[in-house]
């Protein structure tokens, strides 16, 4: 099992989309870094002037209000909340997995040397294993990238303490895990980059839409909208400081659960050409 492990980690190392997307992934870091900063400084200079001139016309300052609460407090660990929290990881993480998973179908990897002798599951949770470091890897140069160019304009102190940040982090460990098993399961199940990266990235969107469609009738639908993987990841820090978190790691469990066993079951039963 190590050995099969072994080369298909082999495998991922060789990947050029997974170069590629870790590259643009920190190149996005740094700049979404420098784009936080900018609007911190305009916010106390031109853009208090467009508070002033609002207020002298009675006019509602909410939608600027609105526009800035999505703005990272000046602390490091509220910019790395920020990152997290973003949609870029996801739509790169899933280009990375679904290349990676289609080139096993077109390649023809599925049924080399190494994998003979092992079973669909096994062969399964070997590729998982690679998904879940994919994902890691463009999400910590994304991260990483971004929270490095923040150490040269915002404070390392922060309001929380050591138990809310470890509770965060393994939220979002075991969330992008949960994504990783997603983006699996879609690749075994459409066998093709494209298709795959289309349902991964324009699927969330359409969801989301029909939410805020929802939403506009009922208010009180937003609550669910919190259990919708790519919408987790947004409120994972605030619902660790209202002492919620607990919400979040069931998400990511359950989602993990159901791709786990949907895509293996799909594996299992499909023929490899």
């Amino acid at each position: 099992m190590i050995g099969l492990i072994k080369a298909d980690f082999r495998k991922m190392s060789k990947s050029r989309s997974l170069i590629i997307c870790m590259i643009i992934a920190a190149a996005l870091g740094i700049g979404m870094a420098l784009l936080y900063n900018y609007f911190w400084q305009e916010k106390g200079t031109s853009i208090a002037f467009t508070y002033n001139l609002m207020e002298l016309y009675g006019i509602d300052t909410a939608m600027l209000d609105d526009a800035f609460s999505t703005i990272p407090k000046q602390n490091l660990w509220a910019f790395v909340n920020s990152f997290f929290s973003d949609e870029i990881k996801w739509i790169l993480s899933a280009i990375c997995i679904s290349s990676f998973m289609a080139s096993e179908y077109s390649m023809g990897t599925f049924k080399n040397t190494v994998s003979r002798g092992f079973s669909k599951e096994k062969i399964y949770f070997s590729k998982m294993v690679v998904c879940a470091a994919e994902a890691f890897l463009v999400t910590a140069a994304y991260v990483g990238a971004g929270a490095v160019t923040s150490l040269f304009f915002v404070e390392t102190e922060t309001d929380a303490s050591l138990q809310e940040i470890a509770l965060t982090m393994i939220t979002y460990i075991l969330l992008l895990i949960a994504m990783a098993a997603l983006f699996e399961m879609l690749g075994v199940l459409f066998r093709s980059t494209g298709i795959a990266v289309a349902v991964a990235i324009a699927g969330p969107l359409l969801i989301v839409s029909i939410f805020n469609l929802l939403m506009s009738a009922d208010p009180s639908v937003s609550a669910y909208l919190r259990y919708f993987l790519m919408q987790t990841f947004i409120t994972v820090n605030d619902s660790v400081k209202d002492g919620e978190g607990f919400a979040a790691l069931l998400t990511a469990l359950a989602y993990f659960a159901v791709s786990t066993v949907t895509g293996c079951v799909v594996f299992k039963k499909s023929e490899i050409k």
